[in-house]
């Protein structure tokens, strides 16, 4: 059995579609700044992550990573191998040749006209339309026409993709399925997305369970009742049966738990993955075909997972009953949750729209959780205080042993005793968050840009702005000594 380590490191890496490339220049700067912290500390092979949760394209980021380092050992060549991921699925537009006329006729009659955007932006914006019209051959197909059997409306035309491309894409890059262990020194891959019919996030997970097996529990935690509430000993006389829902995957993540988590709603049509649905009647589970979104919808920063999923595994699976180890957290955020200015055009507001419903809202999880963990210290020193005054340890012992009021009312969530709420207590480091700037070439469809030029500016995008962040935190001095520099032609 591996030690438990005093700390681990975790990404989360957020859903945008093409945005995902930003996810590239950051990685690479977080790689070469904590190789370089680890080296100067005396640590140099420790592992570079232990966690990476992730959400649509970032659940795709993730599942690339993972699989690299599962398959060759080694945190090397993990950058690398995304940006061959990302210049693979990039698009050469047909229309490149003539796009450095466009802009000079852009930019000469913008001087005229102030409401027009920069040429960049108009770049993005007709380049953008030209794919959904004939796909991006790496990543989804061109649009097909369903008419409207419901209504019979002729202008409620249903435009859908298929996503077949990406799928297809990914398992060039990926070597499925994942499965990873702690005690192999492998890092974990944590994935989100959407139960279409339950309307609830639902957790992928490369670690195995308590009893070895790979699989996702979720929906309303089942105890069958032998007697009555009303009887006083129903807790001695209750059956617990599991969760409503379970999802197998003793081999590990499968490319299609990664596509479900990219699975855009509308745009693409379900995932569809084989459960065990318990059926109450019946008292037994019945295997069934259930549906799945982006899980972006509900969970695009899914860093409350995150949180979750690392108590699970060491309370859990490893039983440690004290603090957990320290969790340190950096989160890639791809939709800016403040731009600095109000959009008056329809594409700006519908861009700006986009970024506010799937900018980070993880910092309430993030004071949920800290306050929890607040309230158990507080619960263990009252404890504490109250054996070295003399109070009779059997009343401490019958308390422990109590289950609280929300006892079989929770939804999605195993009802724990008293005792069990304050073992495996949370530990959560610093959180670090990276956010993609706001900036005036932004457009609304942004995450369908798959052109090679807007990849590459992504990539570098994030790149430089990772170490301008890392510059201003720890100077220059960590800057050069990380190997870290501004570049501004390429993203190599």
């Amino acid at each position: 059995m591996a030690s438990i380590p005093k700390e681990e490191r975790a990404f989360v890496l957020q859903g945008g579609g093409s945005l995902g490339a930003y996810e590239v220049g950051i990685y690479k700067v977080a790689y070469s700044y904590l190789k370089y912290k680890d080296k100067k500390e005396g640590n140099p092979d420790r592992p570079l992550v232990d966690i990476i949760a992730g959400t649509s394209i970032g659940a795709i980021n993730a599942a690339i990573l993972v699989s690299h380092v599962a398959e060759n050992k080694t945190w090397e060549g993990s950058a690398e191998k995304l940006i061959e991921f990302w210049n693979y699925i990039s698009t050469e537009p047909i229309s490149k040749p003539l796009e450095d006329y466009f802009l000079a006729w852009w930019d000469y009659f913008r001087k005229f006209n102030p409401y027009m955007g920069t040429a960049e932006a108009a770049r993005r914006y007709y380049l953008t339309k030209n794919l959904l019209l004939t796909g991006a051959p790496k990543v989804f197909s061109s649009p097909s026409n369903e008419h409207d059997k419901k209504f019979f409306d002729p202008f409620n035309a249903w435009y859908r993709f298929d996503n077949k491309p990406l799928k297809q894409s990914l398992e060039k890059f990926a070597k499925f399925p994942i499965a990873t262990s702690q005690e192999n020194n492998q890092p974990r891959l944590i994935l989100t997305a959407v139960d279409v019919a339950e309307g609830i996030p639902v957790v992928f997970d490369s670690y195995a369970k308590k009893d070895g097996t790979r699989k996702t529990e979720y929906g309303r935690y089942i105890v069958d009742k032998k007697i009555s509430d009303d009887d006083e000993d129903v807790n001695k006389m209750e059956e617990e049966i599991g969760f409503e829902h379970v999802i197998k995957y003793d081999k590990g993540i499968t490319v299609d738990h990664v596509i479900a988590s990219a699975a855009v709603p509308v745009s693409y049509d379900y995932v569809k993955l084989e459960a065990e649905t318990y059926d109450a009647e019946k008292k037994a589970y019945r295997k069934n075909i259930r549906h799945f979104w982006d899980g972006g919808l509900l969970s695009n920063t899914p860093l409350a997972q995150l949180i979750l999923s690392q108590r699970q595994y060491w309370y859990g699976v490893r039983g440690l009953k004290d603090t957990l180890p320290k969790l340190n957290i950096l989160i890639i955020n791809l939709h800016p949750a403040r731009s600095g200015i109000v959009p008056w055009d329809k594409d700006g507001v519908e861009s700006r729209n986009a970024d506010i419903m799937f900018a980070d809202r993880s910092r309430r999880d993030e004071n949920a959780i800290l306050l929890l963990s607040d309230l158990v210290d507080l619960s263990k020193k009252i404890l504490e205080i109250a054996k070295k005054n003399g109070v009779n340890p059997k009343l401490f012992d019958d308390l422990l042993a109590s289950r609280p009021a929300s006892h079989g009312r929770l939804h999605g969530i195993k009802s724990l005793r008293y005792g069990e709420m304050l073992e495996g207590q949370f530990n959560i480091g610093n959180i670090l968050r990276f956010e993609k700037k706001h900036d005036e070439n932004s457009i609304f469809l942004k995450i369908m840009d798959f052109s090679s030029e807007t990849i590459t500016r992504l990539i570098q995008d994030g790149y430089n702005e990772g170490v301008e962040y890392v510059k201003k935190t720890f100077g220059d001095e960590v800057v050069k000594a990380a190997g870290l520099e501004i570049k501004k032609e390429n993203n190599s």
